[in-house]
């Protein structure tokens, strides 16, 4: 017998089989989709920086593929939607940074400082986290050198060589600057909207303050993503609660699932306002035929 014929009734392992049959052809079809939408970017000069919604999209399609893949555990054992869960949690936090970019976005500004800005930041938070890394290794080496009785020695110094290789990012002093000073060349409009405490050159942008920036832009569906990654970062970090999410049935994960595929057909739709493709009418035209074909054989069970 499976971990789901012992532990649920027949009739629930029943819809929930129908529900992930539907399911997936209709992934398929969205992922097969976002392949054609990144191919009709090849060879078209994007707006300074907007290339960072190209990778985006490939990374939300390499993940959406991904999980797929593991569907057909879920047949027989739906605890593997742990690993489905932070597939998708993946997913939804790629979205809330193509909006919170996407919202950085100004037609009329060919340097699309606010833009760049964003994603300098978003680069000095992965400087901060290889230094943390590294520094982490190298504690780690000194232990293993101190157990086995051999010399530490005197290391180099690796900061200086992101010095050198991001001086944007740095001060004269040879310190990380911080947001607001890499944020001199943002409009005032976008600055205001922000909210965010600049006191640490180390800390992170959290998808909380993203997501208060998106609603500050009237996106609209930033209440729709944010709960969705509440729940998938469940899958993603421990708490004592876990083992019972864990041990239920997917009902409500099939209805994330389906609600992903049409925050990320949303997304794409949005970023026909400022992208550049070599077929857009296409494009748009084989979205205006999928879209709906793929809400309506949710419709019943997304309400």
């Amino acid at each position: 017998m499976t971990y789901n014929e012992n532990f649920f009734d027949a009739a629930l392992n029943k819809r929930l089989k129908d529900r992930l049959d539907t399911l997936i052809p209709w992934q398929d079809q969205v992922v097969k989709y976002m392949m054609n939408y990144l191919v009709d970017t090849k060879d078209q000069q994007q707006l300074k920086g907007c290339d960072c919604f190209i990778h985006i999209v490939a990374k939300i399609r390499f993940n959406l593929e991904a999980a797929t893949s593991l569907f057909s555990f879920l047949y027989n054992d739906y605890r593997f939607k742990t690993s489905v869960n932070v597939l998708y949690r993946t997913i939804i936090d790629d979205i809330i940074n193509s909006y919170y970019l996407f919202c950085t976005v100004a037609l009329g500004d060919p340097d699309q400082n606010a833009l760049i800005n964003e994603l300098n930041i978003l680069h000095k938070e992965y400087i901060v986290s290889v230094l943390k890394g590294l520094e982490s290794e190298r504690q780690f080496e000194k232990i293993l050198k101190t157990l086995k009785n051999e010399e530490i020695g005197v290391y180099e110094d690796y900061l200086d060589e992101f010095r050198k290789a991001n001086p944007d990012l740095f001060n004269t002093d040879g310190n990380l600057k911080k947001n607001s000073e890499i944020r001199a060349t943002t409009d005032p409009f976008f600055l205001k909207l922000y909210n965010q405490n600049d006191g640490n050159p180390r800390s992170f942008i959290s998808e909380s303050k993203k997501l208060e920036f998106i609603a500050a832009r009237n996106v609209g569906t930033e209440s729709n993503i944010a709960a969705m990654y509440k729940y998938l970062s469940q899958y993603q970090h421990y708490s004592p609660k876990m083992r019972d999410y864990i041990q239920h049935h997917i009902e409500y994960d099939i209805s994330i699932y389906q609600k992903s595929l049409g925050e990320i057909l949303i997304l794409l739709n949005q970023l026909f306002q400022f992208m550049k493709f070599n077929n857009k009418n296409n494009l748009e035209t084989e979205w205006e035929r999928l879209t709906p074909l793929v809400f309506n054989s949710f419709s019943e069970d997304l309400h």
